[in-house]
């Protein structure tokens, strides 16, 4: 098939407007994920919290994809360890 000018020309656009909104997404990505204060000092705990419930969810039967490879009794020590090990550098 013969190529045209429009036809060069108008992938040179699609490459242009793929690069802006990706620089667009990219940059409000970044500045939302920059501005998460209201998670400042809780971060650990909720990862601590997302182990547990994934470690309870594999007890009951629950199938997580996301923590197949993982035995439950070690998510949720795991858990419970990161939970209280921080809990106990803050009082500390």
């Amino acid at each position: 098939m013969r190529k045209t000018v429009f036809d060069g020309l108008g992938a040179r656009l699609q490459e242009a407007r793929t690069r802006f909104l990706v620089g667009i997404i990219t940059t409000n990505l970044r500045r939302f994920l920059m501005n998460l204060g209201i998670l400042s000092g809780f971060k650990t705990y909720i990862v601590a919290a997302a182990m547990v419930l994934a470690a309870l969810g594999q007890l009951i039967g629950v199938d997580i994809p996301s923590f197949d490879g993982h035995a439950a009794g070690q998510l949720l020590m795991e858990g419970f360890a990161i939970m209280f090990l921080r809990k106990g550098m803050k009082a500390g």
